[in-house]
């Protein structure tokens, strides 16, 4: 039996592998529309630089595809997000151009002073990257830096600027025509994406609700509630203020829409609690969470019809008819938000919490920014120079690869060093395998167009997809495009993708490298760090310090923060050795109780805040208090246990002040279910704290 372990394992990797690949390519909403404006948009743009002879053919139709990636997926992918990303970013390529012409005017007759600037410049970028909106740094990093190093090529300061000057219009152009065909053809506006979020919210909500406890349907509708749980209501404050630039007519809408989206955030926030509450629905709690569900699908089905007004709200239920318990709480705020979200006409305030900021608040404190930036520059220099004292410039693509690949951590840099290897490498296959067995036969525009646009229809779809897997369909673009379109007449020559692809391996492992060993930044630690974070939110919050809504989403904000890190430390060195796995697993159990956690503490939070008014007593004030200390002593040690890596010596009794919560409660008087829910909730806090600190104990 021994001997066939590695066979088995070999073949559950196997299966996990094809289960990835077939979830990354399943079809989702609103991707087969953006697949087919890509694929529009490159073959006018691919008809036009042939036609009129349009230098860089190859980078005019990489860029269709180049800026719908930077508009973040499907979900954010709109027409509008798209005309403004447009927009500005032909005013950083234009600044970009003029900067490096300028350069040119001191620096084309000398070559060092040519390679300081070249080196300050991506410092300066890759720096800009970190603290603004990395489009912004990146693409003025790269512009300036790849045409510096182009002067190499050309006979003279005219050709150079000439070159540069084509350069501008091959990007600029192809830009404006993808604006314009995602606003006129099959356009994503963001008005129905966001009706289609709300929908998708609450459907999820209802399926939680009806589906049989621990069926696949129950487990797969208690996920998703999680991920939107933890996303909040960020992205559909985001939708609506994109709806309401395309269609100013909404915008007196503002104040209904943003309590409606506030109101869901917290309907979906109860719902993520009940699959994880141990005790099952009474008859009576049965029907009424029937009444929440079906009153769910008919709000989804009035958003997604775009009805102007939503259904009435079921009938109130008595709140008597059962014992209380953990869930009478959560079933009470339930059936709250399906009365309010029919009824919601204008929010305490329009939006919570601070805007986004334009620039990181320790954009001028943090040495991380420019330890990142003189990294990028190190390794992109360190290949300029390379290539070029081989004499071998058809392999540049490795100091491109350099800008491209980089992020802020090394497991970031690395999982996008491979998806970009592994893109390049089916478009360098799909490349080759055109210009030996298609393009000799080739009599045509058209027939170039056809075959362009079948590898732009599967890089699109897979740029569509999630995060995991969209990048590798940019780079099956980039490499094709790079090796077949060299001219303006079908290519034969197969050194272009050699060269291209040797370029790029060279790029991936000079940046694996200096991310690795120079200043190396850790997603292992952002993951430990984000961790901490949250669990000192959730001990403000245990407190009751401060804005309780704004202590819950900046908790839930690290959370996402330490999922994300989590993900991306698979990639780093010290995941693939047996005590790095054995930490990032642990680490991730711990995420995953936390958010058990932060689940109930929402509940309890919104109990008090809306449940009703509490009984009036000093003594069970005082009780209240004493519990939520000790709970927040008890986060505290997890965390500082989570940080130092040290065993536990004991453990926070949380059971003690329960008790007393309880008896100061029960002797209060007045408010008998109001305190009965609370108790509830507490007594399924404690559990999950007294089970995040058994986990967090051991080193």
């Amino acid at each position: 039996m021994a001997t066939a372990t590695p066979a088995l394992d070999a073949g559950k990797r196997a299966r996990s592998w094809l289960e990835f690949v077939q979830r990354e390519l399943a079809p989702t909403p609103g991707r087969f529309n953006a697949t087919v404006r890509i694929v529009v948009a490159t073959a006018i743009v691919l008809a036009t630089s042939m036609a009129l002879e349009v230098p860089f053919v190859d980078l005019s139709a990489f860029i269709v595809i180049f800026l719908t990636m930077m508009t973040g997926g499907v979900t954010t992918q709109n027409s509008v997000f798209v005309a403004i990303v447009t927009v500005v970013a032909i005013v950083v390529i234009t600044l970009s151009i003029a900067l490096t012409i300028l350069i040119f005017r001191f620096t084309i007759d000398y070559p060092p002073l040519r390679l300081g600037a070249m080196a300050l410049v991506c410092f300066i970028g890759m720096y800009v990257s970190r603290v603004l909106p990395r489009a912004v740094g990146f693409l003025l990093a790269l512009i300036v830096f790849v045409t510096q190093a182009y002067v190499d090529i050309f006979p003279g300061g005219e050709a150079a600027v000439r070159e540069i000057l084509w350069l501008w219009v091959a990007v600029v152009y192809p830009a404006a025509v993808a604006a314009v065909v995602n606003l006129v053809l099959l356009p994503a506006d963001p008005e129905p994406l966001l009706r289609r979020e709300v929908a998708d919210r609450l459907r999820t909500v209802a399926r939680a609700i009806t589906a049989a406890r621990g069926s696949e349907d129950a487990r797969n509708a208690a996920s998703a509630l999680a991920r939107f749980a933890q996303q909040g209501s960020a992205p559909l404050l985001k939708l609506l203020g994109l709806a309401e630039v395309r269609d100013s007519a909404v915008k007196p809408m503002h104040a209904e829409r943003t309590t409606k989206i506030l109101l869901l955030e917290r309907l979906v926030a109860s719902a993520a609690l009940l699959p994880d509450l141990a005790l099952g629905p009474s008859p009576g709690q049965r029907a009424r969470l029937a009444r929440v569900a079906s009153a769910c699908e008919r709000f989804a089905a009035s958003v997604s019809s775009g009805a102007g007004a939503l259904p009435a709200p079921p009938s109130a239920a008595g709140e008597g008819d059962d014992a209380p318990s953990a869930l009478t709480p959560v079933l009470a705020e339930l059936e709250r938000v399906v009365r309010e979200l029919p009824l919601a006409e204008r929010p305490e305030v329009d939006q919570p919490g601070h805007g986004t900021r334009l620039v990181a608040g320790d954009a001028f404190t943090n040495p991380r920014y420019a330890q990142f930036a003189l990294k990028v520059t190190l390794a992109a220099m360190f290949c300029y120079v390379a290539y070029t004292a081989v004499d071998w410039f058809g392999i540049h693509t490795c100091m491109i690869t350099c800008t491209i690949v980089a992020f802020g951590s090394a497991g970031a840099t690395i999982r996008k060093s491979t998806l970009r290897l592994v893109g390049c490498a089916i478009g360098g296959g799909l490349a080759l395998a055109s210009i030996v067995f298609v393009e000799p036969h080739m009599t045509s525009i058209t027939q170039l167009m056809l075959l362009v646009s079948a590898v732009a229809a599967l890089a699109g779809w897979i740029a569509m997809g999630s995060e995991r897997s969209a990048y590798a369909g940019l780079q099956i673009a980039f490499a094709f495009y790079l090796a077949v379109l060299q001219g303006y007449v079908a290519s034969t020559d197969v050194t272009e993708v050699r060269d291209r692809l040797v370029g790029i391996v060279f790029g991936v492992v000079v940046m694996a490298l200096v991310f690795s060993y120079v200043w190396p930044e850790r997603a292992g630690t952002g993951m430990v760090q984000s961790l901490v974070a949250a669990l000192r939110r959730m001990g403000e919050l245990a407190i009751g310090t401060g804005d309780s809504g704004g202590v819950r989403a900046a908790a839930w904000q690290s959370l996402a923060e330490a999922d994300s890190c989590a993900e991306l430390f698979a990639f780093e060195p010290e995941a693939l050795a047996s005590p790095g796995a054995e930490q990032g697993h642990r680490v991730r159990r711990l995420i995953d109780l936390t958010r058990r956690v932060l689940l109930v503490q929402a509940a309890l939070a919104q109990h008090r805040e809306t449940g009703g008014p509490a009984p009036v007593d000093a003594a069970a004030d005082a009780a209240r208090d004493a519990f939520g200390r000790a709970v927040a002593g008890a986060l505290a040690g997890v965390a500082t246990r989570t940080e130092t890596g040290a065993a536990a010596e004991e453990y926070a009794d949380l059971r003690t002040p329960l008790a007393l919560l309880e008896a100061a409660s029960r002797t209060s008087g007045g408010g008998a279910a109001w305190l009965e829910s609370e108790l509830a909730l507490s007594e399924a806090l404690v559990e999950r704290v007294d089970a995040l600190q058994q986990a967090a104990g051991t080193a």
